[in-house]
């Protein structure tokens, strides 16, 4: 490889680590500890049992129009985070996001149900980042580390391979992480 194309090689990897590793550490740090399920939490948490008079709607827009009358009408000013879910089984419904969730909880009387108002802490909001919670620009920004990633793995080896000392240790290694990681997919199944 020319000398030239080693320093092209060189600089991107350089540049791609250097940009991505803020968001790196991020994503290792909230992923080894979701690991040990640390998690974070809910920062605050309001609950308002409310009336419900044709009971909770399913359409995401019927419920919209039921649930920001009643969170401005209790003082709620949180925005509805992005994410609407309906979960039939328990009946759960509302939003989820990286902020917060609102849901209506039911109760026994279909006419009634608890509004629930939650405030993710800071640190379950770097979770739910890593975890592709955050809206768009985190989606796109997580898509770009990963390409990134792959990338400077790739650069790594191209660059360790073109030089000849360190060629066949780099060959061997390859190897290694590829049969550790056919050992561990046959071993979890």
């Amino acid at each position: 490889m020319k000398s030239r194309t080693r320093l092209l090689w060189i600089k991107l990897h350089t540049y791609f680590s250097c940009f991505f590793l803020p968001l790196a550490v991020m994503y290792l740090a909230t992923g080894m500890l979701h690991m040990m399920d640390i998690d974070g939490g809910v920062r605050t948490e309001k609950q308002f049992e409310v009336s419900l008079p044709n009971g909770i709607p399913k359409d995401e827009e019927a419920v919209r129009a039921v649930i920001l009358p009643l969170m401005q009408e209790k003082g709620q000013d949180m925005k509805l985070p992005a994410d609407y879910y309906y979960e039939p089984k328990e009946n759960y419904i509302g939003w989820y996001g990286y902020k917060g969730q609102v849901f209506f909880e039911p109760l026994e009387d279909p006419n009634k149900a608890i509004l629930h108002v939650k405030k993710h802490d800071l640190w379950h909001q770097f979770l739910l980042i890593h975890k592709g919670h955050a809206g768009p620009v985190f989606w796109v920004l997580g898509i770009m580390f990963g390409l990134s990633l792959f990338f400077s793995l790739v650069s790594g080896l191209v660059i360790a391979i073109a030089v000849p000392m360190f060629r066949k240790t780099s060959i061997v290694f390859t190897l290694l992480g590829a049969a550790t990681l056919a050992i561990g997919i046959a071993l979890s199944v």
